[in-house]
C-alpha cells in the first residue's frame, strides 16, 4: 500500500500544478491549442465564440483539478487512503 500512497502524492501534486497552469496561462497561449483541438474534431474554421467557450471549459477543468488535488491532499494528510 506504500506504493499507492506515494503514487497518490505525486498525482495530487500533478493535479495541482496542471490546474494552476490551466488557470494562469493567458488566452493568447491557449488559443492555438484550442484551435488545433477543434480542427481535429472537424471544425476547420472555429468562430471566436467557440474558442471562448472552449477556453472557459479549460478554466473550469483547471478549477476542478485544483479542488480534486486539495481533497486528495486532505485525505493523504489525515493518514492516507487505506487507513481504517
Amino acid at each position: 500500500m506504500e506504493f499507492l500512497d506515494t503514487f497518490f502524492w505525486f498525482f495530487a501534486i500533478f493535479a495541482l500544478a496542471y490546474g494552476a497552469i490551466l488557470l494562469i496561462l493567458p488566452k493568447t497561449t491557449l488559443t492555438p491549442t484550442i484551435k488545433k483541438q477543434l480542427e481535429k474534431k472537424g471544425n476547420s474554421d472555429p468562430t471566436d465564440e467557440e474558442v471562448v467557450k472552449k477556453l472557459k471549459q479549460f478554466r473550469i477543468y483547471g478549477a476542478v483539478c485544483i479542488v480534486a488535488s486539495i481533497v486528495l491532499f486532505a485525505l493523504l494528510l489525515t493518514g492516507g487512503i487505506f487507513t481504517f
